[in-house]
């Protein structure tokens, strides 16, 4: 692995939209996918250029951030889901909230290889879940019973 090797420091972001099964099931498909695009526009913007956005499937996205320092990552993290939160989705007369929980998780200080980095993530993006929703919470900072 090319950050070990170089001794580069990466972090992994991990957002899930928040209910999103009830948005496509109240509101339908294409304004699921309008969301969908739509967050991903937001995640683009709100990182640097050479940080990585990608839809990890169904309404999962990482952010994969080289080169970042844990203390700004939980601040862009706080920043993402904030921009998140305070953006309206149209659709015909009504304006939508969607919010996102986030997982953090840091390269080599939480995991030593990419798979344990995504399943520290996930680990910290169920805490985020299980402590309301609508949240960010780092791997290193919460108390886990057990990884998943």
């Amino acid at each position: 692995m090319r950050a070990r090797t170089f001794k580069t420091p990466y972090s992994l972001l991990m957002l899930d939209i928040d209910h999103f099964k009830s948005i496509n099931d109240r509101y339908g498909h294409p304004f699921g996918d309008q969301v969908l695009r739509r967050l991903g526009e937001l995640l683009k913007g709100a990182v640097y250029e050479t940080d990585f956005v990608a839809r990890y499937g169904g309404e999962e996205f990482v952010v994969l951030m080289p080169r970042a320092e844990p203390v700004g990552v939980l601040r862009k993290a706080e920043s993402i889901r904030r921009t998140i939160a305070a953006e309206k989705f149209a659709l015909a007369f009504e304006n939508i909230a969607v919010t996102v929980s986030i997982g953090v998780a840091h390269f080599p200080r939480d995991a030593a290889t990419p798979e344990e980095l995504v399943s520290k993530a996930d680990s910290a993006l169920y805490q985020a879940k299980s402590r309301g929703r609508d949240r960010v919470v780092c791997y290193a900072a919460a108390p886990y019973p057990a990884d998943r």
